[in-house]
C-alpha cells in the first residue's frame, strides 16, 4: 500500500507585515552603520597612533567599556578627550550626513506603511560645494550642533580647506592642485572615513549613483585615485550589506570588482592616472589578514588602503564566523571581539575602527552593538534621532522629517557663529583641563611641565599628515 503525504500547508504573511519586518531590518542596518561607526571611532581613540605593543601594555586585560568606563592611557593625544567621546572621523562623517538631511522635505517619500520601497528622488545627495561649505565651518567653529571642538585636524584637510578657492564653488579643483603641489604621494584615509554614510543615504538608490556620490565627496579633499577608489568601495559595501545584498565573501569581491570596474569606466577623474590594481587586492583580501596590513608601520599608519583593508578584513571574519555559527552567535560579542582585535594594534585605530565599525554595523545591525559601549557613547541619542531621522526620509518609519525645521541640520546648527576669540578662549579651556589631567596622572612629574610647554592650537598641533 502506498501512501501520501499531504502538502504541510503554508500561509504567507500578508504585503504589509513584510513590508514592516523589511522596514524594520533596514532601520536596524541604518542605525548600526551610524552607530557602529561612531563606537569604533570611540574605542579606536584609546590606542590612536600607538604601536601593538604599547597598546598592550597600556591595555592588557584587551577590555574595554564605556560604561563605568575604561581609563584612557595617559598622555598628551588623548588628555582633550574623555571615554566615551568620539573623534573627527565620526564629526566629518555627522557632516555629510546633515548636509543631506538639511535638503529633506516632507511628501517626497513613501511611508512606513507603504508597500513601497521608493526612496526620496527629490531630496538631492550632498553637492560638493555643499559638504565644503560645512568642511570649513567644522575647521573653523567644530562641530556646530553639540558645539564640540575641532579635535584632529589633519595636515591634508587642513591645507586644503584653507587655500585660496575652496569656498568659491570649486573645492575639487583646490583639492586637486594641492595634490600636484604635494608631489602626488600621499594617499590618507581622511575621506574614507567619512563617506560611509552615503551608502545608507543611498540605501534605495542604485548602486552606480552610490559610487558615483562617494567618488564626488572624497575629491572635495582627497583627488589621489587610491582614496577614491577606496571611498568608492566603502561606500558601495556598506549600502550592500545593510540591504542585504552581500552577505558572502563572494559578494565582497564582486563589489570591489564592480567598484573598480566602475571608477575605471565612468569615475577616473581628471588626470589621475592608472590604479595599481594589485597594490589595492592585496589589502582588500590580504593574506594573513590583520597581521599582513602592519598597521602600526609608523611611516604608513594613515595610509587610506590600511583603514579599507581594516573594515574588508573584519567584515569577512565575521561572515566566516556566522557561517560556522549558524548565525546563532551573539552578535553583540562577534563586533566588540573584532574591533577590539583591530584597536590592540594600534597605528590609526580610529580610522580603521571607525570604517570597520560601519561595515559591521550595517552587516549585523544596531541591536548586535555590544550595551556596555553603545550606551556609554557621547550623544548616543542624539545620534539615534539622527538615523531615525533619515529613515523617515527614506521612508522607513512613520513621520515626516523636514530637514528645513531641524536646527541641527542647518550649517551652524542654529546657533550663533563663534568668533576667533571665543574659539581661542574654548581652546584655553581645553588646554588647561587636558594639562590637569596629565598632572593628576603624573602627580607632579617632569611629564606635566611637558604637557604645558607642548601644547599648540589644533591648527598648529602634531602633525597629522595621514588626514
Amino acid at each position: 500500500m502506498t501512501t501520501t503525504t499531504s502538502p504541510i500547508p503554508t500561509h504567507p504573511l500578508p504585503p504589509v507585515s513584510t513590508t514592516a519586518l523589511l522596514h524594520a531590518t533596514l532601520r536596524d542596518r541604518v542605525a548600526g552603520v551610524l552607530l557602529g561607526s561612531a563606537l569604533g571611532d570611540a574605542i579606536g581613540l584609546y590606542t590612536e597612533f600607538l604601536s601593538a605593543a604599547q597598546s598592550a601594555q597600556a591595555y592588557p586585560t584587551r577590555k574595554f567599556t564605556l560604561t563605568g568606563p575604561t581609563p584612557f592611557h595617559s598622555d598628551l593625544h588623548r588628555a582633550p578627550h574623555t571615554p566615551g567621546d568620539w573623534t573627527d572621523d565620526t564629526d566629518q562623517a555627522l557632516l555629510l550626513l546633515l548636509c543631506f538631511l538639511h535638503s529633506a522635505r516632507p511628501g517626497s517619500t513613501s511611508t512606513s506603511t507603504s508597500t513601497s520601497t521608493s526612496t526620496s528622488a527629490s531630496a538631492p545627495l550632498p553637492t560638493q560645494r555643499a559638504y565644503a561649505a560645512r568642511l570649513r565651518v567644522w575647521v573653523q567653529q567644530g562641530f556646530p550642533p553639540l558645539g564640540t571642538l575641532p579635535l584632529g585636524l589633519g595636515r591634508l584637510v587642513g591645507g586644503v580647506v584653507a587655500a585660496a578657492g575652496f569656498d568659491d564653488g570649486a573645492p575639487e579643483r583646490v583639492a586637486r592642485a594641492y595634490w600636484e603641489r604635494t608631489g602626488r604621494r600621499a594617499a590618507p584615509n581622511g575621506s574614507l572615513m567619512r563617506t560611509h554614510p552615503l551608502g545608507v543615504v543611498c540605501l534605495l538608490r542604485g548602486e552606480a549613483e552610490a559610487f558615483a556620490a562617494a567618488a564626488g565627496i572624497s575629491r572635495v579633499t582627497h583627488v589621489d585615485p587610491r582614496c577614491v577608489v577606496a571611498c568608492v568601495v566603502g561606500t558601495g559595501l556598506v549600502r550592500g550589506v545593510a540591504r542585504g545584498e552581500v552577505v558572502r565573501e563572494a559578494d565582497v569581491d564582486a563589489l570591489v570588482e564592480r567598484a573598480v570596474r566602475w571608477y575605471g569606466t565612468e569615475g577616473r577623474g581628471e588626470d589621475e592616472g592608472e590604479l595599481d590594481l594589485a597594490e589595492l587586492q592585496r589589502h582588500v583580501n590580504p593574506e594573513g589578514g590583520l597581521d599582513a596590513l602592519e598597521l602600526d608601520d609608523a611611516m604608513a599608519i594613515g595610509y587610506v588602503y590600511k583603514a579599507l583593508g581594516s573594515g574588508l578584513v573584519l567584515l569577512r571574519m565575521a561572515m566566516r564566523r556566522m557561517a560556522l555559527d549558524g548565525g546563532l552567535l551573539d552578535r553583540s560579542l562577534l563586533f566588540e571581539d573584532l574591533i577590539t582585535d583591530l584597536v590592540m594594534r594600534g597605528g590609526d585605530a580610529d580610522t580603521n575602527a571607525c570604517f570597520a565599525g560601519a561595515l559591521l554595523g550595517g552587516y549585523l545591525g544596531y541591536a548586535a552593538l555590544p550595551d556596555h559601549w553603545k550606551h556609554g557613547l557621547k550623544h548616543e541619542a542624539w545620534l539615534l534621532r539622527k538615523s531615525d531621522a533619515l529613515c523617515q526620509v527614506l521612508g522607513l518609519v512613520d513621520g515626516a522629517y523636514n530637514g528645513a525645521e531641524d536646527k541641527d541640520a542647518e550649517l551652524y546648527g542654529g546657533r550663533p557663529v563663534i568668533s576667533q576669540h571665543e574659539m581661542e578662549g574654548r581652546w584655553m579651556v581645553l588646554q588647561q583641563a587636558a594639562a590637569k589631567k596629565l598632572q593628576l596622572a603624573a602627580k607632579g612629574t617632569a611629564a606635566s611641565k611637558a604637557s604645558e610647554s607642548g601644547w599648540s592650537f589644533p591648527w598648529q598641533s602634531k602633525d597629522k599628515a595621514k588626514r
